[in-house]
């Protein structure tokens, strides 16, 4: 079963639940490399001319050489997505996004989380009893924060999400994991963060990055306002963490904070809300 729930600013969010029952959509094909590779050029063309895109890939040609492509290896590891038949992974440049719900000049990119990193960001929280909090994932893009929050014991998750393109991929994926992992309840929000109401009650809020300065502060601090007015456990995970100044409030305490590999370029921090 598919519910439309909220106001008209949300009015494409959707629940997905253990009650769903859907047609088989089958196993999503594999995108074709040599089509990849040539949209993107195309791209670089209408967007950077022949000199821009001639030195974008001088440069990428030089990333490679220098073996720094490893440290982005895992946004291409399909290895989650063949398990469960999803297409989660890869990266979505904001000249890609579809009809966005609102305007791109803060948003970030679209980029797949690793799993591993996921679960031990959870690890490092010390949330005991994660099935008692809701997990909202900002700028959530396909959706792959969402099912490993389900695989990691979360009951419901809440995914918000500017680009409709990538919430309709992310609506597809969950009538997919859901098949798999059918006690999962997902909603799915495509709107912009500036529109979204903050929900009550116990939650883990992920953040990859999702936007940039002033934004990020601005949600931040329309985060802090709800706790101020409602007080309730709130642990907030920052992935690529950016802009950890706006956390300066005295009510943000760090629980931990460092790199989520050894090459120093993936940095994270765990709040927590004290009244």
């Amino acid at each position: 079963m598919l519910q439309r729930l909220g106001h008209d600013a949300q009015r494409r969010s959707l629940r997905f639940g253990p009650t769903i029952r859907t047609e088989s959509v089958g196993k999503k094909k594999e995108h074709d490399m040599a089509q990849s590779i040539a949209s993107r050029v195309r791209r670089s063309f209408a967007r950077n001319g022949v000199w821009g895109t001639i030195k974008l890939s001088l440069y990428n040609l030089a990333i490679l050489a220098a073996g720094r492509a490893q440290e982005h290896r895992y946004v291409h590891d399909r290895s989650f997505d063949l398990q469960y038949g999803v297409d989660t992974g890869g990266v979505v440049e904001l000249d890609e996004m579809e009809n966005p719900a609102g305007p791109l000049e803060n948003a970030g990119r679209y980029e797949a989380i690793d799993p591993a990193w996921f679960d031990d960001l959870i690890l490092k929280t010390g949330i005991k009893n994660v099935e008692e909090f809701q997990l909202l994932d900002v700028g959530s893009g396909k959706g792959r924060v969402l099912m490993l929050g389900a695989l990691a014991g979360f009951r419901n998750m809440i995914g918000v999400e500017i680009d409709e393109g990538l919430h309709s991929s992310a609506m597809s994926n969950m009538e997919t994991f859901n098949k798999r992992v059918p006690h999962a309840d997902f909603v799915l929000h495509n709107v912009d963060i500036r529109d979204f109401d903050i929900p009550l009650g116990p939650m883990l809020c992920f953040a990859n990055n999702p936007v940039g300065q002033p934004l990020f502060q601005q949600f931040v601090t329309k985060i802090a306002e709800s706790l101020s007015a409602h007080p309730r456990m709130f642990v907030f995970v920052y992935l690529h963490a950016n802009h950890t100044e706006a956390f300066s409030r005295r009510n943000w305490a760090e629980i931990d904070s460092g790199h989520v590999d050894d090459s120093n370029k993936h940095p994270y921090s765990i709040y927590s809300w004290t009244s």
